[in-house]
């Protein structure tokens, strides 16, 4: 058969538009199958985690001053400063809970001296909102560069990469110490309504050195905690579970009164030169059926919660650089809302949405849209 050069033209375009309509079939197929769409929306408690140094990076720090640019923790106002943040953000969202971690090198500078004074104005801050706080505590919490170890306390410590920090039983005691302390000072607070005990605790940090924390120390975490709240409120261990075949969330569920996940279903994919964003909530039954460990969770009379929700863009870059003017193409607000339903698809109770602080720096470049979207996210969590 003798193909017109007319003719090759056409089959190449033929062919293409069959692939596109392949891709867009599988696409289509993939979502279909994904577990959480076949759920109803749960009536979820929305809040959002806070970090003060976050904070202070986006509002108040300028590196390109070099080291002027930075404002140092011991300035005189800090705690109230990171406070009122906390109050503008109740006052703009809605929100009546907030997910806090303590950072070991923050809360004892020195060994055996505790400085607890920060927490303990934002913990003010939730009284005074009518909020209630769930409050992380180990050697790992929220945020770069997770791992917040006091110089102190790796004296004698091996620390070289892909360590199991947990593993040194000098560091493990020095740990578990200061647990025992921070529970202490906090246990009288009735806005604390559960604990974090550590962050994401069977996943090593990618942000420092791949440290890893042991599943026995955890649970020993966990022990420790318990065995200095007199009010017994229920622990929490987080996972972030991105594909199905992580079958840990088994091992948080076994070892804690709550099931937390962390979900950020925006991704950056580089493909032949393009630059994609891939959701990864909906690649079918690859991703993880989070419905399925909301109701196995129930089923032990333990709650599912999301501890983490990705409500601000995904990027490898100073998030700083995203502007009005020069939006990230990962996430907008109208995906915050889509991933706030999602979530809501799995049957969790509880949400922390995670991002606040980024939201206070757009509306301070004139983009008020992120604090609307996740002040309709809190309403509407509530309305339906």
């Amino acid at each position: 058969m003798r193909f017109t050069r007319r003719g090759k033209v056409g089959l190449v375009c033929g062919g293409a538009l069959f692939s596109l309509f392949l891709l867009i079939g599988q696409y289509w197929l993939m979502r279909e199958l994904s577990w959480t769409h076949r759920e109803p929306p749960t009536d979820s408690l929305i809040g959002f985690n806070f970090s003060c140094d976050q904070a202070e990076y986006l509002l108040l720090e300028d590196p390109a001053k070099g080291v002027d640019g930075y404002v140092p923790d011991a300035r005189p106002g800090r705690n109230e400063w990171c406070a009122s943040v906390l109050d503008t953000l109740f006052t703009e969202t809605g929100a009546h809970t907030v997910r806090l971690s303590l950072q070991w090198d923050d809360i004892e500078p020195r060994e055996g001296t505790f400085d607890f004074s920060l927490t303990d104005a934002l913990i003010a801050s939730a009284a005074r909102n009518q909020a209630t706080v769930m409050l992380t505590v180990g050697m790992k919490a929220q945020r770069d560069p997770e791992f917040y170890i006091p110089d102190w306390a790796r004296v004698g410590v091996d620390t070289s990469d892909g360590t199991v920090l947990s593993d040194s039983p000098l560091l493990r005691q020095r740990a578990l110490t200061m647990v025992a302390e921070a529970v202490q000072h906090f246990a009288s607070s009735p806005v604390i309504d559960s604990w974090g005990a550590e962050n994401e605790a069977y996943i090593s940090s990618d942000r420092a050195a791949e440290y890893s924390l042991s599943r026995e120390y955890v649970g020993a975490v966990v022990a420790t905690i318990r065995a200095n709240d007199p009010e017994r409120r229920p622990v929490s261990i987080n996972h972030a579970q991105h594909f199905v075949m992580d079958r840990r969330w088994q091992t948080v569920l076994a070892d804690s009164d709550i099931l937390g996940q962390s979900m950020y279903p925006a991704r950056n994919v580089d493909v032949l030169g393009l630059h994609l964003v891939v959701d990864i909530m909906q690649i079918g039954p690859l991703m993880p059926n989070y419905a399925y460990q909301a109701r196995q969770a129930k089923a032990m009379g333990k709650p599912f919660w999301v501890t983490e929700l990705q409500a601000e863009p995904w990027t490898d870059e100073d998030s700083r650089l995203i502007t009005p003017a020069h939006p990230s193409s990962n996430l907008d607000p109208a995906g915050l809302l889509r991933n706030v339903r999602y979530a809501r698809q799995t049957g969790a109770q509880r949400i922390y949405l995670w991002g606040a602080e980024w939201w206070l720096y757009e509306q301070r470049l004139g983009d008020d849209s992120w604090l609307a979207a996740a002040r309709s996210a809190v309403a509407s969590a509530r309305s339906e």
